[in-house]
C-alpha cells in the first residue's frame, strides 16, 4: 500500500483542478437547515397546534421528534408565547418597575 505524503508546492495546474472541483460541488443550503430555520417556518403550524388543537409545547416537542427534529422546549415556548404577549405594554411595566426598585435602593442608607 503506498503512503500518500503531503505536498510542499502545488502547481497552476492543481489549483485549476482543485477550482474545478469545488465549483462542482452541489448547493447545500437548502438541504442543511439550521434549526432556527426549521422552527420559523414551521412556526404557523406550532402556534396553530396550540391555540388551535390545544397540544402543549412538550407535545408538540415530542411530535417533531418522531419525524426527527429534535430542538428544545424552551424554543417551542417561545414561538407560542411569541404570539400571545403584547411586546409594548411588558416592557413598559418592566421599565416603570425597575425605576422604582431602583430609587428606593439609592434612597436608603
Amino acid at each position: 500500500m503506498e503512503k500518500k505524503t503531503d505536498k510542499k508546492w502545488y502547481t497552476e495546474e492543481d489549483i485549476e483542478l482543485a477550482k474545478v472541483a469545488l465549483g462542482e460541488l452541489p448547493d447545500l443550503s437548502k438541504k442543511r437547515l439550521t434549526k432556527s430555520s426549521v422552527l420559523e417556518q414551521l412556526k404557523p403550524q406550532i402556534i396553530s397546534l396550540s391555540d388551535s388543537k390545544g397540544y402543549s409545547a412538550e407535545d408538540i416537542k415530542s411530535a417533531l421528534e418522531s419525524v426527527g427534529i429534535t430542538v428544545g422546549l424552551k424554543s417551542i415556548r417561545d414561538i407560542i408565547s411569541s404570539k400571545k404577549k403584547p411586546v409594548r405594554s411588558t416592557r413598559r411595566s418592566i421599565k416603570s418597575n425597575v425605576t422604582g426598585n431602583n430609587s428606593s435602593e439609592t434612597t436608603s442608607p
